[in-house]
Order: structure tokens, then sequence, then C-alpha cells
């Protein structure tokens, strides 16, 4: 457009200097307004094309556009270090339209794209401050992956950083732009605050009640209910600081299943001979086979949970195992289960036998005496820990030995 005023400036001059040519002056002057109105009124006008590092990059209004097109460039490049990298550009006028006009953001582009030394980028800020060039697509993926690196499984999670995190386009020199691993290590030093709404399910112990009876004998045990333990959830907000536990509130307890009691029969009874048994069976003049101070409990009466037909007295390896009334050894020897066993005849349908011993004092075929030793005790055999185990047996058959020593 400028130009076309200087030439109709000139035309004006020249019809002033030659008057002969007026008639023909005023003729080119109206033919030349007639073509500036029609160049204005088609929107054609002269511009400059931007010749940088020997391309034609693009076409602009004026020289301005590519000051404000170099300055946003250094602008988005740390410390302006980029200054150098662009190159100075020629201009050639050139007639053309609004339309065919680039843009300060446009010829930015066209910079960037025809300098080898920089590139189109986006920027990760953290605060308003760069920490990374990297591709968006990456950028945005490893920031996603960051948020939802501490996210509990099968809880409402929410997540945010804690400073301000954004990604925006940008342009940077090539070796600034970082690689997958540099970002990944850079995203994942941001601190990031994880919300999760939790519910969690616990066992919830179930009591156990004891039914004492004198029907049964002491060291009898049943289990008449098993218990089963009860299920409990709590649901509570969890915060947590990369993934460190900050805070915890609950905010619900349910039980969804209760637990079941356990019920639990001991018997409190000492023997469960009668009055005429017992009776009887004193009358058969059995004695204690251990002396009572190195007996340290009676660990099984007759008739207990196991259906134990015996007594069993707990105490230490090689205490002194008594006869409990006299009578002749029919057997003392190994005896499988029993270990090493004592089996004396007392006469009248009655015996004893004496096992788990530690050693034995009497061999088969002795004749004994009420009170004498004839083992030691111990834990030979199938035991759980060093005992006696005393049976008393009438007419073949084992009986309560409770009554007969004293019990």
């Amino acid at each position: 457009m400028d130009l076309l005023k200087e030439a109709f400036i000139k035309a004006l001059k020249f019809a002033k200097k030659n008057r002969i040519l007026v008639r023909f002056t005023a003729f080119a002057i109206v033919a030349m307004a007639a073509l500036v109105i029609s160049v204005v009124s088609c929107g054609i006008k002269v511009g400059y094309n931007v010749n940088y590092c020997g391309k034609n990059i693009a076409v602009i209004d004026n020289a301005e556009v590519f000051k404000d097109a170099k300055a946003k460039i250094l602008l988005s490049l740390s410390d302006k270090k980029g200054e150098k990298e662009i190159s100075s550009p020629k201009f050639l006028p050139v007639v053309t339209s609004e339309d065919n006009l680039a843009s300060k953001d446009q010829l930015a582009d066209a910079i960037i794209e025809n300098t080898e030394s920089l590139s189109s980028s986006s920027a990760l800020t953290v605060n308003g401050e760069v920490l990374a060039y990297a591709n968006r697509a990456e950028l945005e993926k490893l920031v996603d992956a960051a948020l939802c690196k501490y996210y509990v499984k099968g809880a409402e999670n929410t997540s945010a950083f804690l400073d301000d995190v954004s990604i925006i386009d940008s342009y940077c020199l090539n070796e600034d732009v970082k690689t997958s691993k540099e970002a990944a290590n850079i995203v994942n030093k941001l601190k990031v605050k994880t919300v999760s709404t939790v519910t969690s399910e616990s066992s919830v112990k179930y009591s156990t009640k004891t039914i004492y009876t004198s029907t049964k004998v002491r060291g009898y045990e049943k289990v008449k209910t098993k218990g089963v333990k009860g299920i409990k959830t709590e649901t509570a907000v969890v915060e947590t600081l990369n993934g460190k536990e900050t805070a915890k509130t609950v905010i619900a307890r349910k039980v969804i299943k209760e637990p079941v009691e356990k019920v639990v029969i001991k018997g409190t009874a000492t023997s469960m001979t009668s009055a005429t048994a017992r009776a009887q069976a004193k009358s058969a003049g059995f004695i204690c086979p251990l002396n009572k101070g190195s007996i340290k409990q009676i660990s099984a009466y007759w008739g207990d949970g196991r259906n134990h037909k015996a007594m069993d007295f707990s105490g230490n390896v090689g205490t002194p195992i008594f006869a409990a009334k006299a009578g002749t050894v029919v057997s003392a020897g190994w005896d499988g289960n029993y270990g090493y066993a004592v089996v004396i005849d007392h006469g009248n349908g009655y015996k004893t036998r004496y096992a788990h011993a530690n050693a034995l004092c009497v061999k088969k075929g002795a004749t004994v005496k009420q009170g004498q030793q004839i083992a030691t005790l111990g834990n030979t055999g199938r035991s759980t820990g060093p005992h006696l185990h005393f049976e008393v047996i009438k007419n073949g058959a084992r009986v309560n030995p409770a009554p007969y020593i004293g019990y």
C-alpha cells in the first residue's frame, strides 16, 4: 500500500513539471486512483516475504512481527540461551492479501521448524518453574501415572500434587529435551497427596464359656460347641503422602458375622465311685505307688475326655515307684506304648500296672512287698512328659484306681 501511495505522489510531481502532458497525467492519476481503490477493496496489499536460513518461511505485515515471534521463542527458552540460535532474516516486499499474512505464533512455529538446534516441545512446570521439556503425550502419561501410583486397590481414591503442576506448549533447545527415563525420574519426585476411602475386613474373636459338672471326674474336658470367629468391617478415610500414611479417620464399623461362643464341659468330681465301692476298694489294702510329696500333679484321672482308664501322676524322672501291694511280678520290661512297665499280680483277681518307667528294679517272677521300689518314674513309650501311668485291674478289667489309693 505504501508503494502505491509513493507512485501516486511521483505522478503528481511529474505532472507539474510537464504541463504538456497534463491531460495524460490526469488520465494516469485517475487510472492510478482507480487501481488503488480496486486493490484496497479486494484486500490486496504489500507484505514482506521472510527469507530465513535460505528459505521463504512466511509472509508478514512488517518486520515487527518477526521481532514479536522471536521474543515469544526466547521467552520459552531457559536463560534466553537460544538467542544466538535464531538467525537474522531477509525481508523482501511482495504483493499479497490479508489472509496470506502469518501471525506472530505462526511465524514462531515456522522459525522453530527451520532451526536445527530448536524444537517445539511441552514443558513440565512446577509452581511456574520449568523442570523438564518432553513430548506432551509422554508427560501427560507420566503425570497420570504419578497421581495413580499410590491408589489403594478396591478403594475410592482421589489424588493431587501438593505443588502447582502443569504442562504447557513451549519451545526449547534440542539439548534440553529429556529422555523418557529422565522425565520419569523428575515426575516421580513430585509430592502426591492421595485420599482413599478404604473398607477392610478383620476377624472378631470368640469368647469361651466353661461349664463345670460334678458328673464327670477332674481331667474330663470336652468341647460342646466349637468356637467360630466373626467378621467385621471397618471403613476409614486414609491420607497418604507419596504412599506414607499421614492421617486416618474411621468413619464406620460394622459386624457382618457374629462370632460363635466356644462352650467347654469340664469335670470336677475326684471320683465317680459310689461310697460302697470306695469302701470296698479301700478294704483291698492298696497304697499310693508314689510318695505324695514327689507328685507334681495328677495329670489325668480315670475316664477323662480320652476315656483314660488309669491315673497319671506327673513328676521328675528318676522318682521312686513303689508296689501298691505285695504280690508277684508277672511282667517287667518293654511293653509297646506303655514303654518300660511292670505288672504285679496281687491275688484275689487284682493286678496293678506301672507304665512309662525310666528304669526297672524288678524282674518277672520276683515276689515283692507292699511299698518296695519296683521302678523309677520316666517318659518312655507313648508319653507326653515324665509321669507314672497307674492301673488297677480287677478280674481282667481295668477299674478306677482313685478309691483304691485314697483319692
